[in-house]
């Protein structure tokens, strides 16, 4: 049994000792057996129970009431349904004047709940301080509207106070499919009750076992604690009475500030997982436009009601309810996993921010260790994704409908939205060799029209990967002629639309290896309409528009022009300065040969020469007087490449 279901039961229990005397015919000034013998007598006399007790005494001098050996036993239901009680004590009854009463103390021992062969739940004790029961005189059950009915019984039962309420020694056996379980849950607490409002909750410590195929499985959790319930607030999204005009406001309430579970463990066959904590933070509700009582009174009111009339009315409410509910933070702290074939697995955090049917703040990790025989490990300081906007429920109704009335619906209003994905110190080794790492890697988009972003930005710093991996022979050769066994690397950019000028732009582009070189550039091409990123499929229609104004790029090296000269020189058994002379000269005839430019060849060959001889810098600029059309820059390099230089003004300047 989960906590929640706890609560529900061990509140349905306490409630059902005394929240069911409201509904009692007492009279003003009667004493409290009078009370409880009426209201024994008006269940039993029901064509639904059996109810009955053993004997009741009053103390007057203490003002308590006790009564022993309680039984309430279903009659109609199929299985055996048994509520007793070995004794309870009233102390302090007054009835209030809307019909409702109060008392000092209430406390139950010798408490138990069966059903059939089914269930079974003991408790030793439940011990309520400071009662107030409001009246339930005025409250009637429609048929047809049960879930509303359930719902105003909700309402009033919101209206009770209890100063503290205590329920020890809590056991339950369940069996199932011939397989039992037993599950204890120590001690229930609930303190500060009123208005509405419930100050806290605590259970525990509990522990369940349970049969599995491979064996017995037993889970702990040594507390669960929930703060601050705002029963009001689930009231305000459920009752539709309280919908202004009966439109929703779609306004925010916290129904419940923070709950935790501290220290769970599951034991299993060959294995133990454990938590150190989870924790809910900022559960919350708001009214949808439309409140979704009708649905479910419907249902519950017409269970053959036809799967198109349900399939219809789903399609109402349904979104509704998605909108209803929405958190702060869902985190698992110090998740540990012990296994075969598992060395280590922990993982520090992982978490879900804001998320809602509006869409998710985050969902991450951090301080991942994770490693397998044989296999290797993987480590993470950090992994996000995060950002997320979900599409508008009007459009996922709309194409529900479509959908419904076999019409084709385009899909990309649809496609959630990112913001950003994140790693941060993550690392891959294996037989204590790292066989690749990345100190930081941020990807963010941004400024979306539709599913498409008009702003993207990339960061990769500190990749770090072993050239041994790649599969290549003839590629791992030549990289271990060249005397690099990894690669080691920072790679960034920045990609943007403008609508003011349909412009694109790359800026900040950078691809720096180390011991290797490095490239800087920059690049706009215009003419993108809106109305292309507005309908992506027409992009290929769009080329024609496209224009290529200008670009930069800065080539400088970091050892590998020596390297490589080097190692051509090693195998025509060279000296590597004669072997870059001798490049260095033959460089006119082989340029004149491929680019049969003399125009450019004349702006080329010294600059590459003196990089030969030099290495340094290497600075290219295309930069045509007016923009040049993409077809035709396509058209020349699919066809005339000697032309393209001319085409884009080229020039190539190098330094030192």
């Amino acid at each position: 049994m989960t906590g929640s279901k706890l609560r529900l039961s061990v509140a349905a229990l306490a409630f059902g000792c005394f929240g069911t005397i409201a509904a009692s015919p007492a009279f003003a000034e009667e004493p409290v057996e009078t009370a409880i013998r009426n209201w024994v007598t008006a269940l039993d006399a029901s064509p639904n129970w059996v109810a009955g007790y053993g004997e009741m005494t009053y103390d007057a001098g203490l003002r308590a009431a006790t009564l022993k050996n309680l039984t309430i036993r279903s009659e109609t239901m199929s299985s055996k349904l048994e509520i007793s009680f070995g004794t309870i004590v009233v102390t302090g009854y007054n009835e209030t004047a809307d019909g409702g009463f109060s008392a000092i103390e209430i406390k139950a021992d010798g408490n138990r709940v069966v059903f059939g062969d089914i269930y079974d739940m003991k408790l030793a004790s439940i011990d309520v301080s400071n009662i107030g029961i409001p009246s339930f005189a005025n409250l009637t059950f429609e048929p047809t509207r049960l879930f509303t009915s359930i719902v105003k019984a909700y309402g009033v039962a919101a209206k009770a106070s209890v100063e503290r309420m205590i329920a020890s020694g809590i056991e339950v056996d369940q069996t199932y499919q011939g397989q039992k379980s037993h599950a204890s849950f120590g001690n229930y607490e609930l303190v500060g009750m009123g208005k509405g409002q419930i100050e806290r909750m605590t259970i525990g410590p509990m522990v369940q076992e349970m049969p599995s195929p491979d064996g017995l499985l037993t889970m702990r959790v040594d507390k669960l604690e929930a703060r601050k319930y705002d029963l009001d607030a689930i009231l305000d999204v459920l009752d539709k009475d309280r919908y202004l005009n009966g439109i929703g406001d779609e306004r925010w309430r916290t129904a419940v500030a923070l709950e935790t579970y501290q220290n769970m463990t599951m034991d299993i066959p060959g294995g133990k997982f454990r938590v150190g904590s989870f924790e809910l933070e900022n559960f919350r509700v708001r009214q949808p436009k439309v409140n979704f009582s009708s649905f479910f009174d419907t249902i519950l009111a017409d269970p053959n009601i036809s799967e198109d009339q349900l399939a219809s009315m789903a399609l109402q409410y349904v979104p509704a309810m998605v909108q209803t509910f929405g958190f702060g933070t869902i985190r698992l702290s110090d998740l540990d996993i012990v296994a075969p074939e598992i060395d280590r697995f922990h993982l520090g955090d992982f978490h879900i921010n804001e998320m809602s049917s509006d869409g998710i703040g985050e969902i991450g990790i951090a301080d991942l260790d994770v490693a397998a025989q044989d296999k290797g490990s993987v480590g993470a300081e950090r992994l996000a994704i995060g950002g997320f906007v979900f599409p508008a429920m009007e459009r996922v109704v709309a194409a529900a409908k479509a959908s419904q009335s076999h019409i084709e619906a385009d899909p990309l209003p649809l496609i959630p939205t990112i913001g950003y994905v994140e790693a941060i110190n993550v690392d891959v080794t294996q037989g204590g060799k790292t066989l690749g790492a990345v100190d930081r890697g941020r990807l963010d988009l941004t400024g979306y029209i539709g599913p498409v972003p008009t702003s993207i930005a990339l960061d990769i710093r500190g990749l770090n990967l072993d050239l041994s991996q790649i599969d290549d022979k003839r590629a791992r050769d030549m990289i271990a002629g060249l005397g690099y066994d990894r690669l080691q690397a920072d790679y960034g950019f920045k990609l943007a639309w403008r609508d003011a000028d349909e412009s694109v732009s790359l800026d900040d582009f950078k691809l720096n290896l180390k011991d290797i070189g490095s490239i800087a550039g920059e690049m706009m091409l215009t003419g993108l309409k809106r109305s292309t990123i507005e309908d992506p499929k027409s992009i290929e229609s769009a080329l024609p528009s496209l224009l290529f104004s200008r670009a930069k790029f800065v080539l400088t090296d970091g050892s590998i022009v020596d390297r490589a000269l080097a190692m051509e020189a090693k195998k025509k058994n060279q000296t590597p300065e004669k072997f870059r002379e001798d490049l260095a000269g033959a460089l006119p005839f082989t340029l004149m040969l491929v680019l049969k430019n003399p125009g450019f060849q004349a702006k080329l060959v010294p600059a590459l020469q003196a990089f030969i001889r030099t290495p340094g810098t290497v600075t290219i600029t295309a930069a045509p007087s007016t923009p040049v059309p993409i077809l035709a820059v396509i058209e020349a390099a699919n066809n005339s490449p000697r032309t393209l230089p001319d085409l884009l003004s080229v020039d190539i300047q190098t330094s030192k």
